[in-house]
Parts: structure tokens; C-alpha cells; sequence
């Protein structure tokens, strides 16, 4: 089992587990959320610590909630269908970075209370230390893999990397962020939504890093117009499917790299369900339809996912507007809706089959082609890639939202606050519902 939590509620608990003398208790709800690798995949949401009121005794070895409070825990899971989850800090820098044989016997009865009160539910144990945890269903001896989320991708007590076998091709990666690093990089599953001109320099860079597991996801076929920035597309390519084309380049780079391609619509039901079995996305669409689609996965389903926008604005012939935007979208961090990136009518008329586009009144026509340069999507891609190792391999980097200015030669870090009443990245919204809650998706096409 995969158990994903916010990254604000675990390092509020590590920073519990480290200053705190006594063991502090949270709780919080868990819902299902598809499956990695065949790995059934869960994320929790609301995780809270228990008022002082709940505990029947608080000590450095232990803590006992009341009742009282495991019965309204156990009637707000099975009010909202979930699943029930309990932590608790191991504390001081001596701290047992793992379950104890005390928290064995504790959960005897915890288990089955909440199977009874909450049935057919998956309830989960977690333990934070200072820097660890652990976590597995409430009651088992069998670990769940533990993933945090949130402006760093990371997890708790994975196995240490085998380093002996990294292939020498990496050796100055490995100089510059150590053999840890590599590892993780080579077990990640990319998805990149869109091949295009962002999307082939972000497939591009993330071969040559050592990324080997890439899901592709784009309709389009390679057009003439397209070999200006399309990297590693010849004219040989024009017709073939940009995922094609891209999985050949990244195979051409990297041999040993698995590619997954998925010519369709990232909006139709079936194809977003894909991007489930992921750990990383890169949004690369100008269409605000598939960014409302990603942008909800990011949140709903705790997968980290970055968005790149390049635009190039012309009057009368002469460029007056040269702009590009990173932006990541995880936990903690402000979505696309509340940056004010998606267009609830440009979202509606994507949405649309070309035969419902016909028929309704309001639509003026196809979109126009918009400029493209390869320098620019080059220089926004690279930043995103940086970002993205700064999430998921700790480089010192705090930027996760970039605007580039061409014109005048500048990059800046953008701060922004989420709105805490956001319908898509607020716990009022989806973060952390995983599949309980319905994606805007497409569900039927038809012309």
C-alpha cells in the first residue's frame, strides 16, 4: 500500500515529535485514490492533532485517547465514507524510528472498534519521529510505503538506494546530488501531458536526468509547422503521433527507457484516470480544458504536477510581449484556478464535441495559431525541470512559480497565498477527496 499525506501536517508533526516531550496524537480520514504500479494508492486529508480535552493520559512513552473522542472520529469517517487514520509521535532524538511492540498491543483494539463502527473502510496507523515514520493498515504488521506531498515530493523509510549499479553516464549527476538522488529519479513515473514544444524539452531533459518511466499523453499527429520546435522531430515525422515521436526521441537518448503512449485527450474520463498510476505530471496544453482536468488531479489525488505557459504577443508585426510561467501545483501551494489561469468558458467550449461546437451560438470559430519560438518554451521547460528536481531530490531551490519576461531579460519567483475557499486546492474543495470525488472530465465524445 502507497498512503499519501499533506507535507504541512507531517512536518507539523516531526516538528511535534522533536519539541515536544510528550507523544502527541493526530487524526484525520483517508480515502482511496487508484493504484501505482498495481499498488493500491491512498491519500488522507484533514489530518488534525487531538485537543489536549481527547486524551485520557499523555506521557513520554504513550498516549490513550478518551472514548468519547473515538466515537465522533469513527461517526465523521462514516459519515463521509473514508477511512479513519491515527498517529502518533515517537519523541526526542533518541526516538524509536519504528512501531513498538506497545503500539502493537494499542492497536488490537483500535482495529477492531473501527471495523466495527466504520465498516469497509481501510484505517491506518502512522508513527512520525523527528525526521521518520512509518505507517501500515491500523493493525497489521505489513509497512505501508509512506509519501508526502506538498512543495517536495519525498518518502519516509524507503529502502536505502543500491548506488554499485548506477551506470557511469550519471557520474557528474551523482557528483552534484549524490547517488540518493539518482536512484529516485530512475523510479519515478513521469507523466507529460502534451508533446509539443514544451513538452518534447521537458521529455528531452527529464531522459538525459535518468528519468527511465514516461506516460505521453497527446492527440495531435506532428505537422510541418511544428519541426520549428518540436525537439527531435524530423520531417519524417510529419502525420505521426507526437507521442510517437516523442518516445522514439526519448528511446534514442536513454534505450532502457519505458514509454507509455496514449494518443487521446487528456479531458476524456478514461485517459485522466491514467495519470493516476503516475508520481510526477507536467502539464504542457495551451488548452484551459486540460489544465482543469490536471490542475484537480494535482490536488484531488496528491500528485505533484507542474504547468508551463510560453506567449508571444505581436501588433502590427512587431513582438511587444514576451512572457513564460512555471507553476507548481501540489498541496500547500495555489492552483490554477485561484492564479486565475483557467477559463471556465474556454474550459466549456474544449469540453465540446465539434458537433455540439456547431450547434451552439456562442462559438465564433476554431482557435487561431499563436507564435512559437523554441528558445523561449527551451528556457520556461529548463526552470520547470530545475523545479522539479528541487521537489523531488532536495536542491536548495524554494521557487515553484516562475514568470519569465523575454523582453526584458528577467526571471522572477512569484509568491502567492492560496485561496482557503478554493473548490479545487481547499479542504472545502478536492484536495485529498482521491476517488470519492468525480473529475471534470469528458466522460462521452461523440460527433
Amino acid at each position: 500500500m502507497i498512503i499519501a499525506f499533506e507535507q504541512a501536517a507531517v512536518e507539523d508533526l516531526q516538528q511535534r515529535a522533536a519539541s515536544d516531550s510528550r507523544e502527541t496524537c493526530a487524526s484525520g480520514l483517508v480515502a482511496p485514490a487508484g493504484y501505482r504500479g498495481g499498488v493500491a494508492r491512498y491519500v488522507v486529508r484533514e489530518m488534525k492533532p487531538v485537543p489536549e480535552s481527547a486524551y485520557l493520559s499523555r506521557t513520554t512513552t504513550g498516549a490513550t485517547l478518551s472514548p468519547g473522542y473515538c466515537v465522533e472520529l469513527a461517526n465523521c469517517a462514516r459519515a463521509a465514507g473514508l477511512g479513519v487514520v491515527l498517529a502518533h509521535t515517537h519523541t526526542g532524538d533518541g526516538a524509536l524510528q519504528r512501531f513498538s511492540a506497545l503500539d502493537d498491543r494499542g492497536e488490537e483494539s483500535l482495529k477492531h472498534y473501527f471495523e466495527r463502527r466504520v465498516a469497509g473502510q481501510y484505517h491506518v496507523a502512522v508513527m512520525f519521529t523527528k525526521q521518520g515514520g512509518q505507517c501500515r493498515q491500523l493493525g497489521s504488521p505489513d509497512l505501508a510505503r509512506l509519501q508526502v506531498v506538498g512543495k517536495d515530493l519525498r518518502w519516509l523509510h524507503d529502502k536505502p538506494a543500491a548506488t554499485s549499479s548506477l551506470p557511469p553516464r550519471f557520474a557528474r549527476q551523482v557528483l552534484a546530488f549524490g547517488p540518493s538522488v539518482q536512484q529516485t529519479l530512475g523510479s519515478l513515473r513521469v507523466a507529460i501531458v502534451g508533446s509539443g514544444g514544451t513538452g518534447a524539452f521537458v521529455a528531452t531533459e527529464l531522459a538525459y536526468l535518468g528519468v527511465t518511466d514516461f506516460l505521453l499523453v497527446d492527440p495531435d499527429v506532428v505537422d510541418e509547422s511544428n519541426l520549428n520546435r518540436l525537439v527531435g522531430a524530423t520531417p519524417d515525422d510529419i502525420g505521426k503521433a507526437k507521442v510517437e515521436m516523442t518516445a522514439r526521441w526519448i528511446k534514442s537518448v536513454n534505450p532502457n527507457a519505458k514509454c507509455h503512449e496514449a494518443m487521446a485527450d487528456v479531458v476524456d474520463e478514461q485517459v485522466a484516470s491514467m495519470l493516476l498510476d503516475s508520481d510526477f505530471i507536467f502539464l504542457c496544453t495551451d488548452s484551459h480544458a486540460s489544465r482543469a482536468v490536471v490542475n484537480q488531479i494535482a490536488y484531488q489525488f496528491l500528485i505533484p504536477c507542474i504547468d508551463i505557459g510560453v506567449a508571444i504577443h505581436t501588433a502590427n508585426g512587431v513582438v511587444n510581449h514576451v512572457v513564460g510561467r512555471m507553476q507548481m501545483l501540489s498541496s500547500g501551494l495555489p492552483c490554477l484556478a485561484c492564479a486565475g489561469w483557467i477559463d471556465p468558458n474556454q474550459v466549456r467550449l474544449e469540453m465540446m464535441s465539434s458537433e455540439q461546437r456547431r450547434r451552439d451560438p456562442y462559438v465564433n470559430g476554431e482557435g487561431v495559431p499563436q507564435p512559437a519560438v523554441i528558445s523561449l518554451n527551451g528556457a520556461v521547460s529548463s526552470v520547470a525541470i530545475t523545479t522539479f528536481l528541487s521537489a523531488v531530490a532536495a536542491i536548495p531551490s524554494s521557487a515553484r512559480m516562475v514568470h519569465y519576461d523575454a523582453m526584458r531579460g528577467s526571471m522572477r519567483p512569484t509568491v502567492m497565498i492560496p485561496d482557503p475557499d478554493c473548490i479545487v486546492c481547499s479542504t472545502a474543495g478536492a484536495l485529498a477527496r482521491g476517488e470519492t470525488w468525480s473529475l471534470p472530465t469528458r466522460h462521452h465524445v461523440s460527433d
